[in-house]
């Protein structure tokens, strides 16, 4: 009796301290945006602070690090996005943590697609102009990216592998220059986010194509990439939340469930919504199942584009 009681007791006394998200991420971003608005959530259900901490470096390496190597107790958390933990095995040699063995899966929290923008001076304006274009010169066209890994370079690698098309990568350090760059010219192709896109008014670049398997209810006046002619593409940026591994499952299965109930509330649904955010809050085991997947899909993007880090 008393082992089956030792669960729900010890459930009743996590929280005991506040609880840390780690970011890989600077503050101002979409990930920075839903670890607020989640922390928010979670600190008025515990009844304890939840402290959003920007760790950025190496692409996810230090925060990834920090919170792989954390007590793992449910008060260091790692919220991530997809290519932190799905692309980084592949590109990064020496990572200082592994994601399917070092973190315990919490919830998908949130998905969001992106839209595929061009210059105004790139003579296509649908995809099957794009790629007629590509191929009557390949690597003429180029494309910016916010850097090697990222979900607008690993999205335009995929196009590039589905449509057997030559374009060249322009890696930048961060989106406003890459969006300066866009607008004036310097580069053709760039993918970003919906609130991104929906913010550049007054005609400055063209959208050709959303992401995601079907329209968003954001823009949805704008074709899918599937629909515009490359069955199968998907890409929908998601951000996780996961502890260290050896986390006590009812720990998992405490933050889960308060992942879920936040997903519920008027107020977070507010906060993601109007940036073209899907709210998941999956499970632990549908988290699982998306990561070992996601990792599967990028890692035979890798391998057959080349793509690397460079020493």
């Amino acid at each position: 009796m008393l082992s089956c009681l030792s669960g729900p007791a010890l459930a009743q006394d996590y929280p005991s301290k506040p609880i840390h998200f780690v970011l890989a991420q600077p503050a101002g971003g979409a990930v920075d945006l839903v670890s607020r608005a989640l922390a928010e959530r979670l600190s008025e259900f515990f009844q304890q602070p939840v402290i959003v901490e920007n760790q950025p470096g190496g692409n996810g390496g230090v925060a990834g690090g920090q919170v792989a190597r954390a007590a793992p107790d449910g008060h260091t958390l790692f919220m991530a996005v997809d290519n932190n933990l799905t692309v980084n095995p592949h590109i990064y040699p020496n990572l200082a943590y592994k994601p399917l063995t070092d973190f315990a899966p919490v919830s998908v929290v949130s998905r969001s697609p992106l839209v595929l923008t061009t210059s105004l001076s790139l003579k296509a304006d649908t995809i099957s102009e794009l790629v007629a274009l590509a191929k009557a010169s390949p690597g003429k066209l180029n494309y910016a990216s916010t850097g090697i890994g990222g979900q607008p370079h690993m999205g335009m690698e995929l196009f590039k592998l589905m449509t057997k098309t030559q374009i060249t990568h322009v890696p930048y350090r961060g989106t406003p220059q890459a969006m300066t760059d866009l607008i004036a010219g310097v580069v053709d192709l760039f993918l970003i986010g919906q609130s991104s896109a929906k913010a550049q008014v007054g005609g400055r670049m063209k959208m050709m194509v959303i992401t995601s398997p079907k329209r968003s209810p954001l823009m949805p006046d704008l074709p899918t990439m599937e629909e515009a002619g490359v069955p199968g593409y998907e890409l929908s940026a998601w951000f996780g939340l996961l502890a260290p591994a050896k986390t006590p499952q009812h720990v998992i299965d405490v933050l889960a469930r308060a992942v879920k109930k936040a997903a519920a509330d008027p107020k977070f649904v507010t906060a993601l919504a109007p940036q073209g955010m899907e709210i998941i809050a999956s499970s632990p085991d549908e988290m699982a199942a998306t990561l070992k997947a996601d990792t599967v899909k990028w890692g035979e993007v890798v391998t057959a584009t080349g793509v690397k880090i460079d020493p």
